[in-house]
């Protein structure tokens, strides 16, 4: 992932960063599947890294389409979609009840593949979330101040109220 670098660059918003690991992630899945797929057509073996590489990109594509779909389904912050999906990726993570019955050993690889591309998730979310923090903190949004009738700068003099007697 594309981090914000100590020397110097320009910092980029959280939106532009999630946008970018977003085609990153797509660009891995389109990869791994076009090698499986080639694999397939050639009448060659499919190894077992080409299958987890398959299904942790399709599993880790997920996570961040949900991501997309809050953003532009919903019209949420990329921060706000970002803490949503994590929310949900830690549920699946810690929520998901044992399989009722023993599965395969392929079952239990795509399982191991899609756990990881949730941690994964976890993980790099967590960096775009907390490099986020950090723009906060060292560029302060601030409000501009509430204009009333009687503080308009336009007025020649303070409201009698405001004016210390003698």
């Amino acid at each position: 992932m594309d981090h914000l670098h100590q020397t110097g660059q320009e910092r980029r918003p959280v939106e532009q960063l999630t946008a970018e690991r977003i085609t990153a992630v797509r660009h891995t899945f389109y990869t791994a599947t076009a090698k499986v797929i080639f694999v397939l057509q050639n009448g060659q073996r499919l190894s077992g890294e080409q299958s987890f590489a398959a299904a942790h990109a399709q599993a880790s594509r997920a996570w961040w389409d949900l991501v997309e779909e809050e953003i532009t389904g919903k019209k949420l912050t990329a921060d706000h979609a970002l803490r949503r999906v994590r929310s949900w990726t830690r549920h699946y993570l810690t929520g998901e009840p044992p399989a009722a019955r023993p599965g395969t050993l392929f079952d239990h690889a795509l399982a191991h593949a899609a756990r990881i591309a949730a941690r994964d998730f976890l993980t790099d979310s967590g960096h775009l979330l907390t490099q986020h923090l950090i723009d906060q903190a060292a560029n302060p949004v601030t409000s501009a101040p509430v204009e009333h009738d009687h503080l308009r700068s336009d007025s020649p003099t303070p409201p009698a109220s405001t004016v210390a007697g003698p």
